[in-house]
């Protein structure tokens, strides 16, 4: 098994090198490294002091943990550099009590579906990445806020658009299942919303320099939902707007009509989920200061009265915690 350890800035260099030789001078992960390794969670494989493979975790609102940004040196693919990285971010992913990792790559990527399945990964779906140019149409979109109560949850459970991506959704580079607390909370931030009369994610993302909307149709009317999101993005002042729907036929004569063109990376990309089990390792429970004095005393009384249901004070800094 290759040794692994977290990237940090001194990595810089070394990652830029593993990055072109990995895919080329044009990897767009070249130019966001700063934020994956100070933003992120960035780790690396190693053969004594050269980095062979990388990884890049990103926790999610779910509770789960998004994997991407994965490069292995060529001479050293199929030498389980994947598995490896895969296993260090699993088991502090655990210790965290997060539920499962995602990740997403294109299905003709041979190499790197084979590495994900070995590591336990299971296909939930098959999506298509689309972008258009903004658009004002006649009658400009409104983007409604809601609060998600019983009738739009029964809407979400009964969306054909929601059920052709298993449930699943693209949101800030990542893929979440809508389950009610997730769409909860993205209504609560303004993320889910209602445009006319469908529902769906809008937010604005920053690539490097690009700054575009990113639309996420979730149920009503799919084409209608695309060419609001083309309104959208016009009104925010937006030159593009991108979207990745389920790979059916339907979706992919929707974009078009739609007026979206397909993205060369991610017409055919499988997502994957591995579900992960707790932590075995027990947190380590630090003593309070209260305890500790109550220990140097004697006819006191005070770990009982520490106890709960106990009774008196037990001293001044019996709600502190020993660093």
């Amino acid at each position: 098994m290759w040794p692994t350890r977290r990237a940090s800035l001194s990595d810089r260099a070394a990652l830029e090198n593993l990055c072109r030789a990995a895919v080329g001078s044009d990897d767009y992960v070249l130019e966001i490294l700063d934020d994956l390794i100070l933003r992120e969670q960035t780790f690396v494989a190693l053969d004594d002091d050269l980095i062979i493979g990388m990884t890049t975790a990103r926790d999610l609102v779910d509770g789960s943990a998004w994997l991407h940004a994965a490069r292995t040196r060529p001479a050293y693919r199929r030498k389980g550099v994947a598995t490896a990285l895969v296993q260090t971010i699993e088991g502090l992913a655990r210790m965290k009590g997060l539920g499962a990792l995602r990740l997403w790559t294109n299905a003709d990527n041979n190499a790197g579906v084979g590495a994900y399945r070995k590591a336990g990964f299971k296909e939930i779906g098959r999506f298509s990445r689309f972008r258009a140019t903004a658009e004002r149409g006649r009658t400009p979109p409104i983007a409604h806020r809601f609060v998600l109560d019983e009738d739009v949850w029964t809407e979400l459970q009964g969306s054909p658009i929601l059920a052709s991506g298993a449930g699943y959704v693209a949101c800030d580079y990542a893929f979440l299942p809508l389950v009610r607390g997730t769409a909860h909370l993205l209504a609560n931030r303004g993320s889910l919303v209602r445009v006319g009369e469908d529902l769906a994610l809008v937010d604005e993302l920053a690539f490097a320099q690009d700054v575009h909307l990113e639309i996420t149709p979730v149920a009503g009317d799919l084409g209608r939902i695309l060419r609001h999101g083309r309104g959208l993005a016009a009104q925010r002042g937006l030159k593009e707007v991108e979207t990745f729907l389920p790979l059916t036929p339907g979706g992919t004569v929707a974009a078009r009509v739609s007026g979206y063109r397909p993205v060369s990376w991610g017409q055919d990309a499988v997502l994957c989920e591995k579900l992960l089990g707790t932590s075995t390792v027990a947190p380590r429970r630090r003593r309070t200061y209260a305890e500790i004095a109550a220990e140097k005393r004697s006819g006191y009384g005070a770990l009982s009265r520490l106890a709960p249901g106990g009774h008196g004070h037990a001293g001044p800094h019996e709600d502190r915690w020993n660093p």
